[in-house]
């Protein structure tokens, strides 16, 4: 166990070298320890701690760092262990503001256990199941931008030999949830600056100004919305939808349209402001 945690470590280490030396435009994003009961082991946790950072780091959308790497954030979260207050924000707002913290994300594990089976051989072994809540919360003021729960078991359950080995086997899907939550929590936006490619007065493909500052990638999907004047309020219209074809720059990205193409043209023509609002990622990368 002592060889995996180590290697999960070493590949975080690896990660927050590569994210912190690309951070122009992205928000700064701190992730506090995460609290549980007293029979998950500290070790156990943190484990899944590392899984989950390890995720959001993967999809490059956000500056993420660890509150253990700040020494006055770290002594104020075991503070708070102690008090079995994890869930009070306040008392650190005015540190996080200091740093320049956009978001806090907070984790409350609810339970990290393994079920006792046997194969048609008779051979016994243990499928695991992990569940737990992520919260993001503005650290100036405690205010709730949203929570996600996270129960992975069943398909999305590990198998292994121990029960050990089993939990440590499910958290490899926690990695992968975390794709799904940065696309819901932390979205990109931006705007068509460009068609590149017209058929029969619709649009097949455009240009965006967003590219890999912002952690764009390829075959990252975005919604197409108008900006449209309503009895003298500006508000978005849903259009179409696209899928990303390569990212060209730090700030450009062509992208084929898969989705109301010709309205997409009809607005452009006309002058009309085009956003793009990343959306969570299809099943297997799948297209629309």
């Amino acid at each position: 166990m002592k060889k995996i945690l180590l290697a999960i470590m070493f590949g975080i280490m690896a990660l927050c070298t590569y994210a912190q030396s690309n951070t122009e435009g992205k928000e700064k994003v701190y992730i506090d320890y995460f609290s549980h009961s007293r029979d998950i082991s500290n070790t156990m946790a943190e484990a899944l701690r590392s899984k989950v950072i390890e995720g959001i780091h993967e999809m490059n959308r956000v500056v993420l760092i660890d509150v253990a790497s700040d020494e006055a954030l770290k002594k104020e979260a075991i503070r708070r262990q102690k008090e079995s207050a994890m869930g009070d924000v306040t008392a650190r707002s005015e540190e996080m503001k200091t740093l320049g913290a956009r978001y806090l994300i907070q984790g409350q594990i609810s339970s990290m256990t393994a079920t006792r089976k046997k194969d048609d051989d008779g051979k016994i072994y243990y499928k695991g199941s992990v569940s737990y809540t992520l919260k993001v919360v503005d650290p100036s003021d405690g205010t709730l931008k949203g929570t996600q729960t996270f129960t992975h078991e069943g398909l999305t359950g590990g198998r292994g030999d121990t029960s050990e080995e089993a939990i440590l086997k499910t958290l490899d899907y926690v990695k992968l949830s975390m794709d799904d939550f940065v696309d819901e929590y932390f979205k990109i936006e931006g705007t068509i600056v460009q068609i590149e490619e017209v058929k029969n007065k619709k649009a097949k493909t455009v240009y965006i100004d967003l590219g890999k500052t912002k952690g764009v990638l390829e075959s990252q999907k975005f919604l197409v919305y108008a900006e449209v004047d309503i009895a003298g309020e500006i508000s978005r219209k849903e259009i179409g939808q696209l899928n990303v074809k390569e990212v060209l720059s730090a700030g450009r990205s062509l992208c084929k349209v898969t989705k109301g193409g010709e309205e997409i043209f009809r607005l452009n023509q006309e002058g009309t402001k085009l956003i793009v609002v990343s959306r969570k990622q299809t099943f297997m990368g799948g297209i629309f």
